[in-house]
């Protein structure tokens, strides 16, 4: 049995975990403030962004960026816009700047499909 010494020791230190999970929780990014980019093609795509390689990602994966704020109300649009490559060469651009809150899915466009976002595009 623990002696009363050891508990007296136990409790500041539980409450000292509480209090750092509380915090490192409150400066976890809120979804409202995420671009999430999903890569539904069913091909690894290659993601540009400002003259770079932004991420690589498989089927079914996803990368996600907090963008700058105002960045997504900027007119005219900017030149620093997503594009996805597929392995097989299909392109696809986000038409639009990145707002907050936002998920471009990067898939082929069929009839009846929802929509895969307001600014996304196939680029031939």
């Amino acid at each position: 049995m623990a002696s009363r010494a050891s508990r007296l020791r136990i409790r500041p230190l539980a409450g000292a975990v509480v209090l750092v999970t509380f915090a490192l929780a409150a400066c976890q990014p809120y979804r409202d403030e995420i671009f999430l980019i999903v890569n539904e093609t069913g091909e690894n795509v290659v993601v540009t962004w400002d003259g770079g390689v932004y991420a690589s990602l498989p089927p079914g994966r996803s990368t996600e960026t907090i963008p700058l704020p105002n960045h997504c109300r900027v007119t005219p649009l900017p030149d620093d816009r997503f594009t996805a490559t597929t392995e097989t060469g299909k392109r696809y651009t986000y038409g639009r700047p990145m707002c907050p809150g936002e998920t471009w899915h990067i898939r082929e466009k069929t009839p009846g499909s929802p929509p895969a976002s307001a600014g996304d595009r196939r680029t031939p």
